[in-house]
């Protein structure tokens, strides 16, 4: 497979870069043996056409392509080949540019943090965020996002690759691009759900989940899941996603439910969803699954992210719902 695609990118290439006095089919290309002597530039256009397995496998095959694919250029230039250009700038550049805070004490607690739980992750981080992290804060701090390079090869995890073993032999830019690519997700089933006992909140095997379990409401007067993501997060803005389905008929969130995302370093969102607006999600699909995007999260720091769905201020019965994972997506 990675040799077709190989002759695939050479031959795009060599069309777009001499169309007119070059006609070589791909037949032709898989008997020449001057791939080698190519320029730099161009094994790396043709490169673009090979995934990440692909690109495993091109690297064992030959000195060359070894040293061509474990160098930091080769991987900015797949970042800026596959990612908005703001992204690319920012998590091959900007990220690791460090400038001088300001150190700022605020004077008093936030409003609306009256009955949190001093033994709670979620709430300590919730008012951690709404603490350091709020507008005013950020502006006087000077607040930008940043992490060394050293830090982000201690702290940075993968929730769908391996991380190497041997971080030093590893360009930087090649863990950002796997960073990047890997999709950020945690699921409910693997959260602390309080009242989980088979009649209140059920844990569901299905094949249709992330990983093949999901919690599903059945009727409880007081909501409470609580989980965190199993790595770090790196600094930038994400957009958060749950992945759930109602049961039509059957549904009744009454009141309103609170939806938190709150990273150790960094502004959490808070988002409130009525029960008119979950019945209008079953409207709209069903019994099957949708993704919902609730708002996005900014984390300046290298952080532990806390997740909770829960009542907000008084209990309310609840029904009606499944929830499979929460996602957090890289956006500009």
């Amino acid at each position: 497979m990675t040799s077709k695609r190989i002759r695939e990118g050479l031959q795009s290439i060599i069309s777009r870069i001499s169309p007119f006095t070059i006609n070589t089919t791909a037949d032709d290309i898989s008997g020449i043996c001057w791939i080698l002597d190519l320029p730099l530039e161009i094994l790396q256009m043709i490169t673009d056409y090979l995934n990440v397995r692909d690109l495993t496998s091109l690297s064992r095959s030959c000195q060359m392509f070894y040293k061509l694919i474990n160098n930091d250029n080769f991987w900015i230039h797949r970042i800026h080949h596959q990612f908005p250009h703001p992204i690319a700038n920012f998590y091959t550049f900007d990220l690791f540019q460090k400038s001088e805070e300001i150190e700022i004490v605020p004077q008093s607690r936030p409003s609306g943090f009256m009955h949190t739980r001093e033994d709670c992750d979620l709430d300590r981080f919730a008012v951690n965020s709404a603490t350091y992290y709020n507008d005013e804060v950020i502006e006087q701090r000077h607040t930008k996002m940043y992490v060394s390079e050293d830090d982000f090869l201690t702290y940075v995890g993968y929730f769908h690759y391996n991380k190497p073993t041997k971080r030093m032999n590893v360009p930087l830019m090649k863990l950002v691009y796997f960073y990047l690519i890997d999709r950020k997700q945690q699921a409910a089933a693997n959260m602390h759900v309080v009242h989980l006992n088979g009649q209140y909140l059920v844990d569901r095997t299905t094949q249709e989940s992330l990983t093949g379990h999901v919690i599903q409401l059945q009727s409880v007067c007081w909501l409470e899941i609580t989980g965190n993501f199993e790595h770090n997060l790196m600094p930038g803005k994400y957009e958060v996603i749950w992945r759930m389905k109602g049961h039509a008929g059957n549904i009744s969130m009454y009141g309103v439910t609170e939806f938190l995302v709150a990273p150790s370093n960094g502004k959490m969102l808070i988002k409130r969803i009525t029960e008119e607006e979950f019945r209008s999600y079953t409207l709209e699909h069903g019994n099957r699954w949708f993704i919902k995007s609730l708002g996005q999260i900014m984390i300046y720091k290298p952080s532990k992210v806390m997740v909770g769905i829960r009542n907000w201020r008084e209990g309310s019965w609840k029904a009606g719902v499944t929830w499979d994972y929460i996602e957090l997506k890289v956006i500009p």
